[in-house]
């Protein structure tokens, strides 16, 4: 399967346009396709430094030929128990970082208990699935839910709120409902209260800036907000603090300047957050994903 895949991407790979400017670049192309059809994933790092270097090499075939690199670098360092040497991923993320070097990198993160680079490696692997210029067949849509579902969780366990936004400012990530083969009906944000109040800490007011950013650009009629709470505590109290929550965000809106109407409930600690799996967590874990506010564009 290894080198089947690797020859075919050496196949798909080449100049990404042809003219007597590039010519000299047809040596490095040449080695580059080589290299990758004959599995020698040892030596690309190298050859990916000497395409950047290249003037005679364009950015367009620059940019294409690393992605192909990297994706040939992570496939290289392939484990037969499954996922990829922590080595590989490393390599493979210096050189580009299409969805499958991100996604690899994000679980090597997510394992170490390194929640934040997660975050920032989940988000870019869903960012990269939605460009369509350098992703034309999306990958299966349980791979975007994973991604969803891991990329909510680093942020859920993050010592510290991780946005959600591009260079540009715009929303980005798991923030934004609409992935290739998908649109969450229900978007969980791990915005922070603090403790058995309805009053936001630091981090949830960033949560709720980003939660603004993602909602002034939509054009739908009205927005629903639901507190979650964690299982501690008294069922009915839960549902009004979880309702109280909700509401907290919902002024917080508002006085950011947001025209939706907003309409808030309280389910309280009856929905737990379906995590990955469940049994893998501590209990402090499993809180952190509990306590959520998920917003619906209606």
């Amino acid at each position: 399967m290894k080198t089947s895949f690797l020859l075919g991407l050496a196949a798909a790979f080449g100049l990404a346009a042809a003219s007597p400017a590039l010519a000299d670049c047809t040596v490095l192309d040449g080695q580059v396709k080589a290299a990758i059809g004959a599995g020698k994933t040892d030596t690309l790092p190298a050859l990916a430094d000497a395409i950047v270097k290249d003037t005679s090499c364009d950015s367009a075939y620059v940019a294409k030929a690393r992605r192909s690199i990297a994706l040939a670098v992570l496939l290289g360092g392939e484990q037969a128990g499954g996922g990829y040497s922590p080595q590989a991923v490393a390599s493979a993320a210096s050189i580009a970082r299409p969805w499958q070097v991100a996604m690899a990198l994000g679980d090597i993160k997510y394992q170490a208990k390194a929640y934040a680079a997660a975050v920032e490696a989940y988000e870019a692997a869903i960012n990269d699935i939605r460009n369509v210029k350098d992703v034309p067949k999306p990958p299966p849509r349980e791979v975007e839910e994973y991604l969803a579902k891991r990329a909510y969780q680093a942020k859920s366990l993050a010592p510290s709120y991780i946005s959600s936004r591009g260079m540009r400012g715009q929303a980005e990530g798991v923030m934004v409902p609409t992935f290739r083969n998908f649109t969450a009906v229900s978007v969980p944000v791990p915005i922070r209260f603090n403790t058995d109040e309805a009053v936001l800490t630091s981090d949830g007011d960033k949560a709720v800036d980003d939660l603004f950013n993602f909602l002034k650009t939509q054009n739908a009629g009205s927005v629903l907000l639901i507190g979650h709470t964690d299982e501690r505590g008294d069922p009915r109290y839960n549902i009004g603090l979880s309702r109280a929550r909700a509401q907290t965000v919902a002024d917080a809106l508002h006085r950011r300047g947001l025209t939706l109407v907003v309409r808030v409930e309280g389910h309280g600690a009856r929905e737990p957050f379906a995590a990955d799996d469940r049994s893998k967590y501590s209990r402090d874990d499993l809180y952190a994903f509990d306590r959520r506010v998920e917003y619906q564009v209606k």
